[in-house]
């Protein structure tokens, strides 16, 4: 027993309950009192076994002993008639392990969502063989500073023994970041929640007050995204800065826009808004399903109110009962109606040399139903254009406030053109209530350029 058990109760050792059901083949010593023992048979021991038992049948999905206890815990489910039949003191340890399997359409997807089965040091920018899918997107000169690898430390693993490390250099920028993440087929009738601990290990032990996005404290910034259409549509997930070194739980819940194509889910480490090497642990990143089926829309109606602009005066917008038009960190980007040959439209304007920590936002609240598929849209035009010039970055989606989740396709890139175009994204609400429907710039991401975008035309309603 342990110093401190074998003190507190001298006679445990000799208890049935203290024994190890599967002690190990040799005895071991203990050099302080004398006695000789066994402990249990080390994990790995029956991981092989596992292994080459699925090898040895044929089996070619991915089988861990952790499915042993979620097999049990279905299969006693189904034996009985009622939870009461199942209070006997092993249900006080069933619960905590498999809340999941209650409903037993909740499952987890997310292959080693621990890490525990990769092996430790530098992963390749590519899968791994175990799922995980790693991205390093920078200048040729940084490749060499952009960090993902797997650590093996049980005293920093949020649990078990492995994390992954992601690391930028001070001279990181723009859209220069680090991956990892998994692609997976999702299904039209699920909804999804993915969820992952991370870690800012340089951060100080409590977060400053008034710490946010654009106070300009020293902070690590993580993205957190799924991106339907094999990683090249839209988006669910939520940009999260911390300000300390404690372990978060970070969770999104989503729907499949494009159940016919791959979703990737993935975390990411993102330069800071003031230059700064930065280093975040990422720990437990899993990915549940549960039943959904579609719903139907109670109201067929056009849910955006004056679309057009049409009811609005021209000139600059503050707080409205439909449209409302604010700025964040900053005065420089301004938003004003605009008149023009008899029709209305709302213009954008952000001025050269923006700082990082400054956007601005034109918004209406929408309500929305739970699980119906709604087809949103607007037309923008990028007014300051220039042939050869980089397309601005649009903010363009959905966002939920009670959990901080946005939804759409976040970073537009503006087309080429100096034309009026119309841009459009599905948007399944997993919650009902309401949503922010919001176009916006923001200095980071334009690089200090002049942006001028007008909008017009919005509109979201369910699909036919």
């Amino acid at each position: 027993m342990p110093d401190a058990l074998n003190r507190k109760y001298p006679n445990a050792a000799a208890e049935w309950r203290w024994q190890w059901v599967f002690p190990q083949e040799n005895r071991w010593k203990n050099n302080k009192t004398g006695e000789v023992g066994r402990h249990h048979v080390h994990e790995t021991i029956l991981q092989r076994a596992v292994k080459e038992a699925v090898k040895g049948v044929g089996i070619v999905k991915h089988v861990r002993c952790h499915m042993f206890w979620h097999s049990f815990a279905t299969h006693l489910l189904g034996e009985v008639t009622s939870m009461r039949q199942l209070a006997i003191p092993l249900l006080v340890l069933l619960l905590p392990f498999t809340a999941v399997v209650l409903d037993s359409d909740s499952t987890q997807l997310m292959e080693d969502p621990g890490f525990e089965e990769t092996r430790p040091g530098k992963l390749e920018t590519t899968t791994t063989g175990k799922g995980w899918e790693v991205q390093r997107i920078g200048r040729p000169e940084i490749q060499n500073k952009l960090v993902v690898e797997c650590i093996s430390d049980k005293k920093l693993a949020h649990s078990g023994n492995n994390f992954v490390k992601l690391a930028l250099p001070k001279d990181a920028v723009g859209f220069e970041f680090v991956t990892i993440g998994q692609r997976l087929k999702l299904r039209a009738d699920r909804e999804y929640e993915a969820a992952v601990w991370v870690r800012w290990p340089d951060g100080p032990e409590k977060a400053p007050a008034k710490a946010n996005a654009t106070s300009g404290h020293p902070s690590a910034v993580v993205s957190f995204w799924a991106r339907h259409k094999d990683a090249k549509g839209d988006f669910a997930g939520r940009d999260v800065w911390l300000f300390d070194r404690q372990w978060k739980k970070l969770t999104f819940r989503f729907r499949a826009t494009d159940p016919d194509q791959k979703t990737l889910v993935y975390v990411s480490l993102l330069p800071n808004q003031t230059p700064r090497e930065t280093t975040v642990f990422v720990d437990d990143f899993t990915l549940t399903e549960s039943k959904a089926p579609a719903a139907v829309a109670k109201k067929k109606d056009e849910v955006v109110v004056d679309g057009d602009f049409s009811k609005l005066k021209a000139g600059p917008l503050g707080f409205g009962p439909t449209w409302s038009f604010a700025n964040i960190g900053g005065m420089k980007i301004v938003g004003e109606v605009i008149e023009e040959q008899g029709q209305k439209f709302f213009r954008i304007a952000m001025n050269k040399n923006t700082t990082n920590y400054e956007s601005a936002q034109l918004w209406q609240i929408l309500n929305l139903e739970k699980g119906v598929r709604y087809e949103v849209s607007c037309r923008l035009r990028w007014d300051n254009y220039k042939e050869g010039a980089e397309p601005p970055i649009v903010n363009l989606g959905m966002y939920h406030e009670d959990t901080d989740t946005w939804y759409g396709p976040i970073d537009l890139k503006l087309k080429k053109s100096k034309e009026w175009e119309t841009y459009k994204f599905v948007h399944i609400p997993p919650y009902d209530g309401k949503w922010k429907l919001y176009v916006g710039l923001n200095g980071w991401g334009n690089f200090g350029n002049q942006v001028i975008v007008s909008c017009d035309d919005f509109s979201c309603k369910p699909a036919e």
